[in-house]
């Protein structure tokens, strides 16, 4: 196991908060790349969703600092990725680059939609270093 002496560790995850924890647990099984019931004979994967504000608080404690915990979709944004769609114009000056740029607008909506990957948690732990805009929510 290695321990950060100085510098940030990001920790994403699909978990969720300790105020909206399923009731019923969060045990689940995959196999062949859908979701099962969790038995654990090892015929499939048995795995759990994380409160990451538990796991937040767990490394402040350590690391003896604030944490920043936001969705994936606005760490993302806030790095300047929005998934907006291209100008139309571009189609007709460089019909490549407007396909390429589409492409990366698709990809971005992808990751920011908080229905689907958007809605993964970022937890971002300062160790040793201040807790800057970068970190900040």
């Amino acid at each position: 196991m290695q321990k950060i002496e100085r510098g940030l560790a990001v920790a994403v995850d699909y978990g969720h908060l300790r105020e909206s924890r399923p009731v019923d647990g969060t045990l689940t099984g995959y196999r062949g790349g859908r979701q099962v019931p969790p038995v654990p004979d090892g015929s499939g994967d048995v795995t759990a969703h994380v409160a990451m504000d538990s796991v937040a608080s767990a490394g402040a404690a350590v690391a003896r600092c604030a944490y920043s915990l936001v969705s994936q979709r606005e760490a993302l944004r806030a790095l300047g990725a929005d998934g907006g769609r291209p100008p139309l114009s571009l189609a007709g000056t460089d019909p490549a680059g407007y396909v390429r740029a589409l492409a990366a607008a698709s990809a971005v909506a992808e990751l920011t939609d908080p229905a689907g990957l958007g809605g993964h948690w970022w937890l971002r732990q300062p160790v040793g270093i201040p807790l800057g805009p970068a970190v900040a929510r």
